[in-house]
């Protein structure tokens, strides 16, 4: 996608976060969208319950092998089941973040969830590296006392593993207790292209951030509205399959996206007009917000930017 000019270049690789502290992405005002990262103690206690159920689990399936005959003796069968238990480490943590959006069953009973470092969703490839690398961070000697000091020198609390597969801990339950319906429509002129974006690869989360983002606009100077939408925009895009025009500016390419999202998923009822003689609203700025007050009508947007990069 696009760079825009006097912000970073769009981070490569795995999409680079969210969530007691900093934001999910590094602005150049330092921005917090909505995330409140989770803490050693929470994080502990998820893992402890995690390794109960894991415990559990594989002492059940082995009362089943037993019960059927299947038995092991000697050091190769010492080898073997050391060899299966860290092996059925990784395998628990991977599947249960993967297929359940980021959770597991220590981290669901916290409030608990792991994403990216742009806060779309964590992704296969970031699960498996997260939990290969936690071999080192909570079995190396002594144990956990890699992950602990790793999370409190790193300044948005990240483990080692978090660190190689750009990910965070999030609070889900804190990050915003009252949702505000908001409407995107999209903006003038750009109806037909709203209406042609294929939405279906996109799942809430990433849609909350694409909220999220263009709730905060108004709010944000234009180096830092810039900024954070070329961040998110290149991943969405990436996500849809979808090469947005050259001459889309970020910006409008996610209020397109978030007009077809509603679109496609029925988003809240259009808003109450405004009192006489007053605006109803931002359509640049993407949002019209209830009970929030109405918002001037901004400027045009400046001049696109240089086509979207590859």
């Amino acid at each position: 996608m696009s760079h825009v000019p006097g912000s970073e270049p769009p981070a490569t690789g795995s999409i680079s976060s969210l969530a007691a502290g900093a934001a999910p992405i590094v602005t150049p005002e330092a921005v917090v969208l909505d995330f409140e990262r989770a803490g050693v103690a929470s994080r502990t206690l998820a893992f402890t319950i995690d390794i109960l159920a894991l415990g559990v689990t594989i002492l059940l399936l082995a009362l089943l092998a037993g019960a059927l005959g299947v038995a092991a003796e000697g050091a190769g069968a010492a080898v073997f089941a050391a060899v299966a238990s860290l092996a059925s480490l990784v395998i628990w943590f991977t599947a249960f973040e993967t297929l359940w959006r980021g959770r597991t069953l220590g981290k669901a009973a916290l409030g608990l969830r792991v994403v990216s470092a742009d806060g779309t969703s964590e992704r296969f490839q970031q699960a498996f590296l997260r939990a290969a690398v936690g071999l080192i961070d909570f079995l190396f000697p002594p144990v956990g006392f890699t992950a602990v000091v790793s999370c409190m020198l790193s300044p948005r609390d990240q483990r080692l593993g978090d660190l190689a597969a750009g990910t965070l801990v999030v609070r889900e339950r804190s990050a915003q207790k009252v949702v505000a319906p908001a409407l995107f429509p999209p903006p003038p002129g750009y109806e037909r292209y709203a209406a042609s974006l294929d939405v279906n690869a996109l799942d809430d989360e990433t849609y909350g951030l694409v909220r999220t983002f263009l709730l905060r606009c108004p709010s944000l100077s234009q180096a830092a509205r810039d900024h954070l939408a070329v961040r998110i925009a290149n991943p969405v895009a990436t996500r849809m399959g979808h090469t947005p025009p050259g001459w889309l500016h970020p910006h409008l390419f996610l209020v397109c996206v978030a007009a077809g999202w509603q679109r496609a998923h029925g988003g809240p009822a259009p808003p109450l007009p405004p009192p006489v003689g007053q605006p109803s609203g931002s359509a640049y700025g993407g949002a019209y917000v209830h009970p929030a007050p109405p918002i001037a009508r901004p400027a045009p947007p400046p001049p696109p930017p240089p086509p979207y990069g590859r």
